[in-house]
C-alpha cells in the first residue's frame, strides 16, 4: 500500500532541502576536520593523536550517514512521484538530481574522512 502525497502543498522550500542537507553535510565535514587538523598541529599538546583520529572520524560517521539518510528521503520521494499519474516534471527533475548529489557527496565525505583515520595528522609530505 502506497502513501499518498498531496504535490499541491508541496513547495520549492521542501524540494530544496534534499539538496541542501547534503550541501551541508559534506561542507561540515570538510572544514571542521581540516579546522581540527590545522588546530592539532599548531598545537599539538591540546589533545592526542588519538582524541584528534575520534573526533574526526565521529564527524565523518554523522555526516556520512546524514547524507546517506538525505538520499533515502529523497529516493523514497522520487518513487513516490513516479507512482504520480499527473505530471510533475520539474519536481521529479530536482528530486533525481538530489539523489545523484546526496550519492556523490557520501562518497566523498567517506573518501575525505577515511585517510585521517589511517595518517598521522601532522606527517608532512616533501618537506
Amino acid at each position: 500500500m502506497t502513501k499518498s502525497i498531496s504535490l499541491n502543498k508541496i513547495g520549492a522550500g521542501y524540494l530544496w532541502r534534499f539538496w541542501f542537507i547534503a550541501i551541508a553535510a559534506w561542507a561540515l565535514q570538510l572544514f571542521v576536520s581540516y579546522a581540527l587538523v590545522e588546530w592539532h598541529c599548531a598545537r599539538p599538546q591540546a589533545f592526542s593523536e588519538q582524541t584528534l583520529q575520534w573526533l574526526v572520524g565521529t564527524l565523518t560517521i554523522v555526516c556520512l550517514a546524514t547524507a546517506v539518510v538525505n538520499l533515502i528521503y529523497a529516493l523514497s520521494y522520487y518513487r513516490l512521484l513516479k507512482q504520480q499519474e499527473s505530471d510533475h516534471a520539474r519536481e521529479t527533475f530536482m528530486v533525481a538530481g538530489a539523489c545523484f548529489m546526496s550519492g556523490f557527496l557520501a562518497v566523498a565525505i567517506l573518501v575525505q574522512g577515511w585517510p585521517s583515520l589511517l595518517l598521522a595528522a601532522c606527517s608532512s609530505a616533501g618537506g
